[in-house]
């Protein structure tokens, strides 16, 4: 298992605020145990050809498959709804 597929969902959010620098990351790829990718590195690139680094930290939902991924510096709105590469740790 070397690289995962992704979709970028949407940024992490609640009744009141929104977190930019944290984005729910639907995992497209088969894979049998999620739990397994907490820690993992995750690349975005946009349109423009810029990549963006993160990692993921939490589950965001165990039956649909959904990641918490945090990103430095943040990534932009155009972002939303591209495909995200998730590198599983130790590869």
């Amino acid at each position: 298992m070397d690289k995962i597929l992704g979709v970028v969902v949407s940024y992490r959010r609640s009744k009141h605020r929104q977190y930019n620098n944290q984005v729910l990351v639907k995992v497209v790829s088969p894979i049998e145990n999620i739990g397994s990718l907490i820690g993992s590195k995750v690349i975005v690139r946009d349109k423009y050809g810029n990549e963006y680094r993160g990692k993921v930290v939490k589950i965001h939902s165990w039956r649909n498959g959904v990641l918490r991924v945090v990103f430095k510096p943040n990534i932009p709105g155009q972002v939303l709804g591209e495909m995200a590469l998730i590198l599983p740790r130790g590869s």
